[in-house]
């Protein structure tokens, strides 16, 4: 059938750059998780050292931030909030014409010729899904990114502990499965995005998968047990692990939907965000490191030390880490900024084939 001027519109492709976005995010994120597996694997199993050189790569973002706008006074940054009247929520006429036939990823057009482009994916959303994020409008621009940092803390902390106890190709397939399967839940419960049956089931397929994964990959693991003393990764370590991944999983979820409702109802620049929450994470990480770091039981601080201290070569690996973690942070945050916290999380699953096929 032909399709009239405003579906025209609506049912596009991505752009160059949005693919350029994605494929970095799959390809930096792949190399994140095996350069990390590598060095535990090689006993460096310091999973709270690595979360404050996560935070500290994240935390360079500033530097990109300003370059980017030639040294903007960075606390006279005054960033435009866009209103209910700029931000395009979807009328009732596209919203009728905008249901499954839809390809997400698009972003919506203006309403009128002199309203700006909303930044981002318009699947799904309505004007109860403006009503629902008002609040943002009255939390300063500067406390924005302290929402998502506090849960960029915890869940970059219980990331790279449950690589301790679990393969990195079995991660990163739970870790990309469950955020997928959470992402759409936090959509509709957050951002009140109408949600598809098509995609409903794809989360119960995608849940049923997970579920699958994590029998196998355990049962694997009690079997070698019985007939083996010494293997890399025991039955119980394996389920620590996974609930590592689990409580990861629900965090990375929250800290995704918190960006995104900030970088495209309030117009938030994205290596700004990234670069504030780092900041704010690595401040209270290395109060927790230094003065409890130790006892918390997830790593021996003095031991982490003496190990880099014996083996200057890994001196290099620690100074050379956040910069891999903060090309993964750019890619990752201006993919959520083109699209939504749900379709990266899409996208995000590539990361798992691209593991396991190095893994082999």
């Amino acid at each position: 059938w032909e399709l009239g001027p405003l579906q025209h519109v609506m049912v596009c492709k991505y752009s160059r750059s949005t693919w350029s976005i994605l494929i970095g995010m799959i390809i930096t994120g792949s190399a994140r998780s095996l350069v990390v597996k590598l060095a535990y694997q090689s006993g460096f199993r310091a999973p709270l050292t690595v979360t404050l050189l996560y935070l500290a790569g994240q935390s360079l973002s500033l530097f990109v931030y300003l370059i980017q706008h030639k040294g903007l006074n960075f606390w006279e940054h005054g960033y435009t909030v866009m209103t209910t009247e700029n931000i395009g929520v979807l009328s009732k006429q596209e919203q009728q014409i905008s249901g499954e036939d839809q390809i997400d990823l698009c972003t919506r057009p203006a309403l009128n010729e002199n309203q700006p482009i909303p930044k981002g994916s318009s699947h799904g959303l309505t004007i109860q899904s403006e009503e629902r994020i008002q609040w943002i409008h009255y939390v300063p621009w500067y406390a924005k990114p302290a929402i998502p940092a506090f849960f960029n803390l915890l869940n970059a902390g219980l990331r790279w502990a449950s690589l301790v106890h679990i393969d990195a190709s079995v991660a990163e397939m739970l870790i990309s499965g469950l955020e997928l399967t959470l992402s759409v839940v936090a959509a509709r419960v957050f951002r009140s995005r109408t949600i598809g049956t098509a995609r409903w089931m794809g989360v119960l397929l995608v849940a049923f998968g997970i579920i699958i994964i994590e029998r196998a990959n355990n049962s694997k693991h009690l079997s070698s047990d019985e007939n083996t003393e010494t293997q890399k990764h025991s039955g119980e370590d394996v389920a620590l692990g996974v609930i590592l991944i689990i409580s990861q999983s629900i965090l990375s979820v929250l800290q995704d939907i918190a960006e995104e409702i900030f970088m495209q109802a309030a117009d938030f620049p994205p290596t700004m965000m990234l670069g504030m929450e780092g900041t704010y994470g690595l401040l209270i990480g290395l109060i927790i490191y230094f003065l409890i770091g130790g006892k918390l039981g997830v790593e021996d601080t003095s031991s982490t030390f003496q190990l880099l201290r014996d083996n200057p070569k890994m001196l290099w690996w620690v100074f050379c880490l956040p910069f891999l973690f903060l090309v993964t942070g750019i890619f990752n945050i201006k993919a959520t900024e083109a699209t939504s916290a749900m379709t990266r999380n899409v996208w995000k699953n590539v990361r798992t084939a691209l593991v396991w096929a190095i893994s082999l």
